[in-house]
């Protein structure tokens, strides 16, 4: 039977509600409120992370620890997440050490959807720790590169039933090729201080079809680095590097992807679906979707 008074707490036998209450209400603009974020989060260790917080987090880490629990609360509201006081300590902890250290907007995001979706669920029942190293890798480039590639309609372009090969590489209809422009314009920053060009502003590099081979050089490390990572099956860069980049996705970059939102649908064919009724909603045909 459901219970529809919200004042009463006969269900609350694991501390949820309490739990889901104190996330929601959380200050972040000081470190007690930020101990009490995380501590709500995963209440077993709620102390612990309250005593990590005020003995070992920098004014430059508390600066990025806050925009990340900031965006894990959107997250968790926006979703509809039921938070379990009960999430897994260890990614708490390499949030807390690890990403704090973190100030590109893109990455912080992920961390908070790896957060928000970990929340949901118990310490035994989690394994977003499997991308917690992976995130630690990533430079600003390559999540930008991540987000277009996976946002992109044109990547959920594979029709039911959907079937995965063994190498768990998945191939849209509408190909992935990207120009070099596009590429470059990945990149969250001035590329003048990054393509090694001699007087070149970042407006001119990027008008200069001559100068688009040496730049996409500069950064072919990193995207050939999201394929030794397991987050692209392959890429392709067309015409020595002439005429842009083809990517083919897989499984684990959208999965990261997926949880870097704030969302866990499973299987992952279901969220090719849900990815191919979100663009449809807005007018777009992830089978027919050019690019401009």
């Amino acid at each position: 039977m459901s219970n529809d008074n919200p004042e009463d707490n006969s269900s609350d036998i694991a501390g949820i509600k309490p739990a889901a209450k104190a996330i929601e209400a959380a200050t972040l603009k000081t470190v007690d409120g930020l101990g009490k974020f995380f501590g709500a989060i995963c209440m077993p260790a709620a102390t612990e992370f309250g005593l990590l917080l005020r003995d070992h987090i920098s004014a430059y880490r508390h600066k990025n620890l806050e925009k990340i629990a900031a965006k894990t609360q959107k997250k968790i509201k926006d979703q509809g997440i039921s938070a379990s006081g009960e999430a897994n300590p260890r990614l708490i902890k390499e949030i807390l050490e690890e990403a704090s250290w973190c100030e590109d907007d893109a990455i912080q995001s992920m961390w908070a959807g790896l957060l928000s979706v970990a929340s949901g669920t118990t310490s035994a029942a989690d394994d977003s720790l499997i991308y917690t190293d992976i995130l630690k890798r990533l430079t600003p480039f390559q999540a930008a590169f991540l987000n277009k590639v996976y946002w992109d309609p044109r990547c959920c372009s594979v029709k039911p039933p959907i079937g995965f090969k063994e190498d768990d590489a998945f191939y849209p209809e509408n190909k992935l090729i990207y120009s070099n422009v596009e590429v470059l314009k990945m990149f969250p920053g001035d590329l003048s201080t990054i393509v090694p060009i001699a007087y070149r502003t970042h407006e001119e590099i990027l008008s200069s079809e001559e100068d688009h081979g040496i730049a996409i050089s500069r950064f072919r490390p990193q995207i050939e680095g999201l394929k030794v990572l397991g987050l692209i099956q392959d890429v392709k860069f067309l015409n020595a590097q002439k005429d842009g980049v083809y990517v083919f996705p897989n499984l684990k970059g959208l999965d990261l992807f997926m949880r870097g939102l704030g969302y866990s649908i499973y299987p992952l064919e279901a969220f090719l679906l849900t990815l191919q009724h979100w663009n449809r909603e807005q007018g777009i045909d992830p089978f027919t979707y050019e690019r401009t």
